[in-house]
């Protein structure tokens, strides 16, 4: 079963105090890439939202936000930091006079300080306590995006297969025809031979050793072979449970690898077109496992 990297997921969870809101955004990546946005209260708990969303999922870009907002009823005191505010006004004056600006240092100015005010509280004390209900958040939107995600593998699966089958059918034509194409020219060897002779008895042996030379360099069976075996891991792995984007994408150089080398093998324009078609579908599946977990 495939998973996409496209998701999103809301979690929330509230208590006597708090009311903590937790929100995922998942879109494609080539590896796992987490990034926070939190409180500054919370901050501390960076490192474990990150442990938490690296164990759940493998791939792709999550950015989470967490917010709180306190219940009713639970005022908190704002504490200023007095000293600090000094050496704010201190060092603003000095670069005032050294630099001869005009200007005062406002009561509004001193407010736009964000570091300047915190609200009291052990923070340690409060970390500890808050992770857990945290967590309780973060997990229900892990839980969303996981729904989503796996949603999303659902209809990639489909595509997939479609576009698989197509390759497959292609494949299939060009093998059909690959012995045709050794045959008509031997057929306009042939013929050519005895204009040029000009109707003298053609050498078999002589014939048969060049239509053998163009047999052998037009052989594309060891190709077809290889790709026809890269298409059954491919289809393999969407019926297995993990994550196989990356895989899926090894596999895709491999057969677009296979595809190149028949079209430069290939000696006959119908099989030159069915060639471009075939690494057609094989981009499209490539654009496609970009999204794939």
């Amino acid at each position: 079963m495939l998973y996409s990297m496209t998701g999103f997921g809301r979690g929330e969870h509230v208590t006597p105090s708090r009311r903590y809101l937790c929100e995922l955004q998942s879109v494609n990546h080539r590896y796992l890439e987490v990034r926070s946005r939190l409180p500054k209260r919370l901050a501390g708990l960076d490192l474990l939202i990150q442990r938490a969303v690296q164990g759940r999922f493998a791939r792709g870009r999550i950015d989470v936000t967490v917010t709180e907002e306190l219940s009713d009823g639970q005022p908190r005191k704002l504490r200023l930091n007095r000293t600090l505010a000094l050496e704010y006004v201190s060092a603003f004056k000095a670069l005032q006079g050294e630099l001869g600006l005009p200007g005062e240092v406002t009561l509004e100015f001193l407010c736009s300080q964000r570091d300047l005010f915190e609200l009291e509280g052990n923070e340690e004390e409060a970390l500890e306590a808050d992770w857990p209900e945290v967590q309780t958040a973060l997990e229900r939107a892990m839980e969303g995006v996981a729904a989503m995600r796996r949603d999303e593998g659902r209809s990639l699966e489909a595509v997939l297969l479609r576009h698989l089958d197509l390759v497959e059918a292609t494949l299939l034509t060009i093998t059909a025809r690959a012995p045709e194409v050794v045959r008509s020219y031997k057929n306009r060897l042939e013929l050519r031979l005895q204009r040029l002779l000009e109707g003298k008895p053609v050498d078999p042996g002589r014939l048969e050793q060049e239509v053998a030379l163009l047999a052998d360099r037009s052989d594309i069976a060891e190709e077809s072979a290889r790709l026809t075996s890269h298409l059954k891991q491919f289809r393999e792995f969407i019926g297995q449970q993990g994550p196989h984007g990356r895989r899926m994408e090894f596999l895709l150089q491999e057969m677009q690898r296979e595809a190149n080398t028949i079209g430069a093998k290939a000696n006959d324009a119908k099989i030159s077109q069915d060639v471009v078609a075939l690494k057609s579908v094989l981009e499209q599946l490539r654009e496609q496992v970009q999204n794939v977990e």
